[in-house]
């Protein structure tokens, strides 16, 4: 089956806009890093200068965890980077927003399922072992 132009609707993270926060995220922590490097710091060092241990730097550093405003400012007025990052600050506040109101992108898949679910299943090692819940 071939897609036509306009045609094609958008699903997960596409859909919602997560993927663009995740991208923000890698966008900032590539950044940090750059920036970082740039002025000869370890991880440890920009962290112990910031007040951010070395865990957190690196996290941000990889997007595993949210920039928070605080750090994206601590490390703009560290490295010198002329507001390039404390003027993301306020796009990562409205990400956090948009990110805590989405199921993880891995469950996504299975939240839409359960929405159109004639039945839940519920299985336990106890009794009772097996149970059906029918929507009407």
């Amino acid at each position: 089956m071939t897609e036509q132009p306009g045609t094609r609707v958008p699903t997960g993270s596409e859909a919602d806009g997560t993927d663009e926060v995740a991208d923000l995220f890698r966008a900032l922590g590539r950044q940090i890093k750059v920036a970082r490097e740039r002025a000869g710091l370890s991880q440890k060092e920009l962290g112990d200068r910031i007040g951010y241990g070395e865990e957190t730097v690196s996290s941000v550093e990889r997007a595993r965890r949210t920039p928070q405003p605080e750090l994206l400012v601590a490390v703009d007025r560290m490295l010198d980077c002329g507001g390039l990052l404390a003027s993301a600050a306020e796009d990562v506040e409205r990400a956090k927003t948009r990110r805590r109101v989405r199921h993880p992108e891995w469950f996504r898949d299975y939240a839409r399922l359960e929405t159109d679910a004639v039945e839940l299943r519920y299985f336990a090692n106890q009794a009772p072992a097996f149970r059906v819940i029918r929507h009407a």
